[in-house]
């Protein structure tokens, strides 16, 4: 029987195992090789890695693992890495990784993890799963995404947007700024944030409304001022930069308790930034006592780019707020000026109606002496006289909408007094004429008629108005056209419109000079009538025309100012025709307005007419081409649209 293990056999065998040997050498140098590869790779990506074994404990963590958490491998090698993971959140990837059918290896989480130094990170985890031949976890390797910063500069941009957004929805300052406050306070993730306000003058902060955890806190700071000198914000004010404090000095313990006692908490850290509006800094935005972690610059930035936001509204609405307390003040003079004028207008009545009534007794005694000697100076008496009528008659209407009429208790004593004073004279003189007279001059000077409105042909209307007027102005050469179109009734009542045409006539009249023309039209528009008196005067300015319609207001200068005759040219108004005008057209519904374009002779309020073109054409420069052009617009009895207001052009 031959030896099967020959030398030549054995040979073989040596060289197979030999083979065998180098190709597992190879192997073994290629997985080397690979895991070397893998080694380099897991340093060099930039997540962070780590790895665990079948019962979780950490066997792997990458440099970038270190870098993020702060955690050293050999600080969570062998370990099961409690120290990494919120409390809360222990046992959060056990149950996932329970819950994880078996079928799939791959597992995506967003959780929280904790760095060496406590901060709170907010991460993406991809967990890729090793399983055993029974499905079931032999291992794991955890690669990480801190997202913290993504989701700050998200919320950050979702809330500066909400803020943006939101603030014309609070046009009232308190409630703006407790609006930004609250957001702040949320955003930043603090105990307290508020909005401080700077008091130029006294050189102090004012807060009209903070956030924070505590309601007293609040109110208590909402009702304190701080001197600008005792707070950080003072710094921050006079450097015009915002300002980090996340340990405060101690040199300055003294400042901040005494700050601290008047807020009534303790600041530990803070952030302040300016408000800007304009060239000017109007206060700051603050926020203490951030809850998790300190400021940084995100956090500066976020904070800066929402004061950016919020400067503008919040000038604006203080602004608005310094508006509203001056209106209020100046409605409260405007009252009281109201009711001094219209208590002045009614004292006025008795004196002017006494006085008239003694000129007219004086001209009776004087009657037999030369009437040379006496009757001009009594005219100018009853001119002047009649000039103060008028003026108490226009401030009775322009007054009328206000609430200075006599009271009913009043209308019941003049009742009373008129009967008792009628019947004395009756008793007296025997003669019931004469007491009637005196009931009929008081109810005259001292009664309050009523307006009713009535069914009116402006057409005619104005045609005899212009008729009565005519006389009155016959002294000068100007040429009064009409153009009277049957028109439409309108319904209002005759008082007030005969005050406006009469009005309209007599100012036209008095700015125009002689040798020029007036026209009188009336025609319907549309759904309306309208009235335009159209003259070739002086015209007015252009600041003139922005306040024609305010009262007593006069286009003349002062020094030019004479009260001359009603009608003359440059007569010298009262300025209270157009504003009782106005009056008129809100009480009653129609509109007025005026165009006017200045004499190119006359460009300033001082230059003066000569009176006549005649005169005015003989000297050198341009054409007399001043004009005005008065509209009245009325509406129809019925009519859909009704015109209100005045307007100027």
């Amino acid at each position: 029987m031959t030896d099967p293990n020959t030398p030549e056999l054995l040979l073989q065998k040596i060289k197979a195992l030999e083979e065998r040997l180098a190709e597992q050498e190879s192997l073994w140098e290629k997985d080397r090789i690979a895991a070397e590869y893998h080694r380099r790779f897991l340093q060099f990506i930039p997540y962070p890695v780590l790895i665990r074994n079948a019962r979780g404990v950490i066997t792997y963590l990458n440099p970038a693992f270190t870098q993020t958490f702060g955690w050293t491998p050999e600080e969570l090698k062998g370990t099961l890495g409690r120290q990494y993971i919120p409390a809360h959140l222990q046992s959060e990837l056990v149950k996932k990784i329970q819950a994880l059918p078996p079928s799939r290896n791959i597992l995506k989480l967003s959780t929280r993890r904790l760095t060496k130094t406590g901060q709170v990170l907010d991460v993406v985890v991809r967990i890729g799963i090793d399983r055993d031949e029974d499905l079931k976890p032999a291992g794991m390797i955890m690669v990480f995404r801190d997202v913290t910063m993504e989701k700050r500069i998200d919320r950050n941009q979702a809330a500066i947007n909400r803020i943006s957004q939101a603030l014309p929805q609070y046009p009232e300052l308190p409630r703006l700024v407790e609006y930004i406050s609250n957001e702040i306070k949320e955003l930043l993730g603090t105990l307290g944030a508020n909005v401080m306000l700077l008091d130029e003058k006294a050189e102090e902060f004012y807060v009209l409304g903070m956030a924070h955890d505590d309601p007293t806190t609040r109110e208590r700071v909402r009702k304190t001022r701080f001197p600008v000198d005792e707070l950080l914000s003072g710094q921050v004010v006079k450097s015009g930069k915002p300002l980090i404090m996340n340990y405060l000095p101690e040199e300055s313990q003294d400042t901040f308790e005494n700050r601290d006692k008047k807020i009534g908490y303790r600041v530990k850290n803070v952030m302040v930034v300016p408000l800007h509006s304009n060239t000017r800094i109007i206060g700051v935005i603050s926020a203490d006592n951030k809850k998790e972690g300190t400021f940084d610059q995100t956090d500066l930035k976020t904070l800066s780019t929402i004061a950016a936001t919020v400067a503008l509204s919040i000038e604006n609405a203080r602004v608005s707020e310094e508006l509203k307390k001056a209106n209020e003040e100046l409605k409260s003079l405007n009252a009281a000026k109201d009711k001094m004028i219209s208590h002045l207008s009614h004292e006025l009545r008795t004196p002017v109606a006494v006085l008239l009534s003694s000129i007219k007794v004086l001209s009776r005694k004087l009657a037999d002496l030369p009437q040379g000697t006496w009757h001009p100076l009594l005219e100018r008496m009853q001119r002047n006289l009649k000039r103060l009528i008028d003026i108490e008659d226009q401030v009775y209407d322009i007054l009328e909408k206000k609430s200075f009429h006599h009271t009913p208790v009043f209308g019941l004593i003049f009742d009373e007094c008129a009967d008792m004073i009628e019947a004395l004279i009756a008793e007296e003189t025997g003669e019931s004429g004469v007491g009637q007279k005196v009931r009929q001059t008081l109810e005259k000077i001292y009664s309050t008629p009523d307006q009713t409105a009535v069914l009116v042909q402006l057409h005619q209307f104005v045609d005899d108005r212009v008729q009565a007027l005519r006389p009155l102005f016959s002294h000068r050469q100007v040429n009064l056209t009409t153009r009277l179109e049957p028109v439409p009734d309108i319904r209002i009542p005759v008082e007030p419109l005969q005050k406006v045409v009469d009005g309209l006539i007599r100012n036209a009249v008095e700015n125009t000079p002689d040798g020029c023309g007036i026209q009188v039209q009336v025609h319907e528009k549309g759904r309306h009538v309208e009235l335009v008196v159209h003259d070739q005067g002086i015209g007015l300015t252009p600041e003139a025309q922005k306040r024609i319609f305010e009262g007593f207001f006069t286009t003349q200068e002062t020094l030019q100012y004479s009260s001359k005759t009603p009608f003359d040219f440059n007569a010298g108004g009262k300025g209270a025709d157009l504003l009782r005008m106005k009056i008129f057209s809100e009480r009653y519904n129609f509109k007025i307005s005026m165009t006017s374009k200045r004499c190119s002779r006359l460009p300033d309020a001082a230059d003066r007419c000569p009176g006549s073109r005649t005169a005015c054409e003989k000297k050198p420069g341009p054409a007399c081409d001043g004009s005005t052009r008065v509209s009245v617009l009325f509406s129809l009895p019925g009519g859909s649209e009704s015109p209100h207001g005045v307007t100027s052009a």
